[in-house]
């Protein structure tokens, strides 16, 4: 079948401190696993294809998009399509999303329309009520899209048997959710992603990844899953608590063929806690010793800290690694214990040690806001990141916390205070990273306290990072100077500069009184 997938623009907010934008890994694995089937496939990657184009988003104030607009995407979409599938992944995204299907639905009346991703998986009932969309695709996709195309092909009318879809039953208008389908137990059983469908090297123009822009990079997944059960996270939904690494020798053949054909040197993975077997971690660094592979890789996105002591961190470093994000979300044990974040901070410390001593850059993730803080654990977090700052620790993201749908925290919250699912709650799933902006989902914290909080918290941190390691100010200053990216803060002061001139427009236009021309969000329709 002649399928077309799309990565729709990138939706952001204009004081969001980091947004995300690196080239489609789920897209690029779909595309391939099609491809290999026998399927012709298309990639529309409406960010890559125009990763330098951020202009005001019409329909709400103070929103971005990145990349393509509706109609430069439909165009891009051949005429003989089958099935296209659009891919949305965060809630932020969801209103800007919905209006794409339509745009699709409008142009391609015949074809078969599909979505998967975090979002789609989470909320399927309101995405099927809101859209045209034909099928939903729930939870890891790639053999799910493959029984889909298998039964288009046939021209089976019954797909209550195909695992892992939602959709609307054709006579009853009733929406259908099949059994869950099985996981993959062999990630290594996937072919590659398919890059060569579109250009991940595109994204470079922008200088905006999710950790730092150090060379050529590509993004990579060495593992799959996640085996813990946060309850404010989205991962047990998505990909059920089950983690599958792939084995070391196979992600080292990956990366040296992107070092080959790309030129690769630099691989940011996007793995949800890529560390949690010592050995396997000790294998896969001494696989790219092996090949004495001239390349550096990251952990930006966070990973766990049990594996990873003195003789890891060696081989880490030995390997390339040169940045890592350990992710303890907070500094008190109380609230660790209620949202089921099964960390030690004392052995979190021990390893966080050992990566500095290292030489590696390390981040820590921490989370503010969350329904179960009072003030004193506050106070708690922040003697623990003084506690960091002072052992040498680079640098810390504090976001703010918000109910991720279909969450354990969220039907909590919902349970005690039912949340609108409105478009405005989907805007606010983007204030986790705002800086002027914050919604308090703690009845012990106003919007402004809490936004307070996250500065005063980043205030405490760099000020005595700076004091006790006085050179990293100067190194700062440096790369902005020469535009160069070693941590999240140098690419976050990358990122405001590109942000800035909208952001001018915004508060001139405020200032002005003048309003954005557009449809006004609907309450409800989200």
């Amino acid at each position: 079948m002649k399928i077309v997938i799309i990565q729709p623009p990138g939706l952001m907010a204009v004081d969001n401190y980091s947004t995300i934008t690196q080239p489609p890994l789920g897209i690029a694995y779909l595309a391939a696993s099609a491809r290999q089937a026998g399927h012709q496939v298309k990639i529309v990657d409406a960010v890559g294809e125009a990763v330098k184009t951020i202009r005001a988003w019409p329909y709400r104030d103070k929103r971005l998009i990145q990349g393509l607009n509706f109609d430069e995407i439909i165009q891009r979409v051949p005429t003989d399509t089958e099935v296209i599938g659009v891919s949305c992944m965060f809630t932020h995204a969801w209103p800007m999303v919905r209006q794409l299907l339509h745009a699709l639905r409008a142009s391609f009346p015949r074809v078969k329309l599909l979505s998967g991703g975090e979002h789609i998986t989470a909320m399927y009932q309101m995405v099927l009520s809101q859209t045209p969309l034909d099928f939903c695709i729930l939870g890891e996709g790639e053999h799910t899209l493959l029984e889909l195309l298998s039964a288009f092909e046939s021209g089976t009318a019954d797909y209550s048997k195909i695992q892992g879809i939602a959709y609307r039953e054709a006579q009853s208008g009733g929406i259908v959710q099949t059994a869950r389908r099985p996981r993959t137990m062999n990630p290594d059983e996937l072919p590659w992603p398919a890059w060569d469908l579109m250009d991940p090297m595109a994204y470079m123009a922008n200088e905006v990844f999710i950790g730092p822009l150090v060379g050529r990079t590509i993004p990579m997944l060495a593992t799959r899953g996640c085996p813990y059960q946060c309850t404010f996270c989205s991962s047990a939904q998505m990909w059920t608590p089950l983690w599958r690494p792939r084995a070391p020798e196979k992600v080292a053949d990956e990366m040296e063929h992107y070092v080959n054909t790309y030129g690769a040197n630099d691989f940011q993975f996007q793995d949800l806690t890529a560390i949690v077997r010592k050995d396997w971690i000790l294998a896969f660094c001494r696989e790219i010793l092996r090949r004495k592979l001239n390349l550096t890789w990251q952990l930006p996105v966070g990973t766990r800290s049990e594996a990873i002591d003195a003789e890891v961190a060696e081989y880490l470093m030995a390997s390339g690694c040169r940045y890592i994000s350990y992710a303890p979300e907070s500094g008190s044990a109380r609230v660790l214990k209620a949202i089921k974040k099964h960390v030690n901070l004392e052995h979190l410390e021990a390893s966080a040690r050992s990566s500095l001593e290292a030489g590696m850059r390390v981040c820590m993730l921490i989370i503010v806001g969350l329904p179960q803080e009072a003030m004193e654990d506050i106070r708690t977090t922040f003697a623990w990141l003084r506690r960091m700052a002072r052992l040498g620790v680079h640098e810390v993201a504090v976001s703010l916390f918000v109910p991720l749908p279909n969450t354990e925290l969220f039907h909590d919250l919902n349970k005690a205070n039912a949340i609108t699912m409105d478009d405005e709650y989907c805007h606010w799933m983007s204030g986790a990273t705002s800086m002027w902006t914050a919604r308090s989902w703690n009845p012990n914290f106003s919007n402004k306290k809490l936004l307070f909080i996250r500065l005063w918290a980043l205030a405490q941190f760099y000020g005595l990072s700076f004091i006790y390691h006085p050179v990293r100010l100067w190194k700062l200053i440096e790369n902005i100077f020469r535009r160069r990216q070693e941590t999240k803060v140098d690419r976050v002061i990358r990122e405001f500069f590109i942000k800035m001139p909208i952001a001018i427009f915004f508060r001139v236009k405020n200032l002005l009184g003048l309003t954005t021309v557009g449809a006004k969000p609907q309450k409800g329709s989200a």
